[in-house]
């Protein structure tokens, strides 16, 4: 049964409550880097920002009942906030200070080293309290998550590639034609676009396809440049990865293309 928070509660940077309105119809709440499930167990937790903040769950519950949207909770708490200061799960990840202080009240969340107080553990977890329209994790981990969020504001292309990967291998094919027909990619882009390898097994979108056993978006990536021969940091293919999962299609596929020589 969700898990909700306090009527009363509300956002300490923006000022909105903590019960969202979403637009009717929107059930699909995730945001494209935590879509997937090899990317994390609690991806269904974690909320987009809502297109709507209302100024009390009372209120929200109005909206919802005249045809407003369904109201939802969108609650983060961190854990080492003296002040149990409440936000909103996209408030916090935009403001420029989380990922060692609270943004409301600027108290150091992360321990420093011994010794040293200007310098923050890089391996302490920044555990915070989710509470969404999926229920609740009480000891989610933000550091993984805000270092994914700075890269990506770093490097735009690579948000556009977690979402290939994601795309790639849940079988949303739609979403893997809509990125590859994007009109802000060159054909060059694209390629190197499907052939970059992430920073985790260094596997690239035609991986997750195929260990996913996606036959139809095996075939769409190597029609669009996929390298079949690259290889991972544990030194396997794609087919490898097909072969062992039993997807004879794909492993066709991949075995067929040029230059193949698993």
């Amino acid at each position: 049964m969700p898990i909700f928070p306090p009527d009363d509660t509300t956002c300490a940077l923006c000022g909105g409550s903590t019960w969202i309105v979403l637009a009717p119809g929107d059930h699909d709440h995730d945001h494209d880097e935590s879509e997937s499930e090899f990317e994390s167990e609690n991806d269904d937790l974690i909320p987009d920002q809502a297109e709507q903040h209302m100024p009390t769950s009372s209120t929200a519950h109005e909206h919802s009942e005249a045809g407003g949207g369904e109201v939802v909770p969108d609650d983060l708490v961190l854990h080492n906030c003296p002040a149990g200061h409440h936000f909103h799960w996209q408030c916090f990840l935009s403001h420029t200070e989380p990922e060692t202080h609270c943004p409301a009240c600027h108290h150091a969340i992360v321990p420093t080293l011994a010794n040293n107080n200007n310098n923050y553990d890089e391996d302490a977890k920044l555990l915070a309290t989710i509470t969404n329209e999926g229920g609740q994790e009480t000891n989610f981990d933000m550091r993984p998550v805000l270092i994914e969020e700075r890269l990506f504001a770093t490097a735009p292309h690579l948000r556009a590639h977690a979402a290939l990967c994601a795309a790639c291998f849940t079988g949303d094919e739609a979403s893997v034609l809509d990125i590859l027909s994007s009109s802000s990619w060159s054909p060059a882009e694209i390629t190197h676009l499907i052939n970059t390898p992430d920073m985790d097994k260094h596997w690239t979108p035609l991986f997750y396809a195929a260990v996913a056993g996606q036959t139809g978006i095996v075939a769409l990536l190597l029609h669009n440049g996929a390298d079949p021969n690259t290889r991972d940091k544990f030194e396997h293919v794609p087919a490898e990865y097909a072969n062992e999962e039993g997807h004879v299609e794909v492993l066709d596929l991949l075995r067929g293309a040029r230059g193949v020589y698993y």
